[in-house]
């Protein structure tokens, strides 16, 4: 009898350390996890600095952190909508250099602020600017590596609000082999972090008017201004001159669709 209780007193403290020991690892995991959602990486430069830079635009930051690139009263309007989906943790002001040299030739440029700077987590913010705008009459969706993706999925899902795709380091995370759909994919030959043999393999998902450009020299954090990201190799060109090669296929890109 003795024996009994103490094998039952054993197996109690056995099972108390071990929901000790599993709830120590879902505090330490929630933890982690909330070290990452909040650890976003801003730009490198304020706003009113990008304002002055790229007076050819109409930048505004909106009150919910989202950005909107306007072209000014300069430059022609080509009734023209791209809605840029951020990088994974990159907060929108980031991707202002790139979309501004946008607007400045004609193209209303949108930056939505998603929660946690996580496209995957706001896949359908690209409705809500497209209803907020029905003075725009056509709509291009954008977006930087996990924003690619995301893209590609509200492309597939929206073929009668979207007329192209633009992914930067990015590939699509749904097939689109049997679509007509215009995509534009542009990636550096120093990227360090979007995974090659996943770029390859999804060639097959391309749809059939797919275009590709490499950028030589550029990495993968550079089509955004801010800074170095943990396992990116180092470009062989600037911040500048990678944004305006990505600018500059992309309005060559988009003036063909005109």
């Amino acid at each position: 009898m003795i024996k009994t209780k103490e094998k039952k007193s054993i197996m109690k403290i056995v099972r108390n350390v071990i929901l000790i020991v599993l709830s120590v690892i879902i505090l330490l995991s929630a933890v982690i996890v909330g070290m990452c959602l909040f650890n976003s990486r801003p730009a490198v430069q304020t706003v009113a600095t990008y304002q002055q830079k790229y007076s050819g635009a109409i930048i505004n930051m909106q009150d919910d952190g989202g950005v909107e690139i306007l072209p000014n009263d300069g430059a022609a309007s080509k009734n023209t909508g791209i809605i840029f989906y951020v990088g994974a943790q990159i907060t929108p002001d980031a991707y202002i250099p790139l979309l501004s040299r946008l607007s400045e030739e004609g193209y209303s440029c949108f930056i939505p602020n998603l929660s946690f700077n996580m496209a995957a987590l706001e896949p359908k913010a690209a409705e809500i600017i497209i209803n907020e705008h029905p003075e725009i009459g056509s709509w291009y969706i954008a977006g930087h590596s996990m924003g690619g993706l995301t893209a590609s999925g509200f492309a597939a899902d929206n073929p009668d609000k979207i007329d192209g795709l633009i992914m930067l380091a990015a590939y699509t995370n749904r097939d689109l082999s049997e679509s007509d759909l215009p995509m534009l994919s542009i990636y550096g030959d120093t990227d360090g972090v979007m995974n090659r043999d996943l770029y390859t393999e999804r060639m097959a998902w391309n749809s059939k008017n797919f275009e590709e450009h490499i950028i030589a020299g550029a990495n993968h954090a550079q089509y955004g201004d801010y800074g170095r990201q943990p396992r990116d190799n180092d470009a062989l060109i600037s911040a500048e001159s990678q944004q305006k090669q990505t600018a500059d296929i992309m309005l060559e890109w988009l003036k063909e669709r005109q």
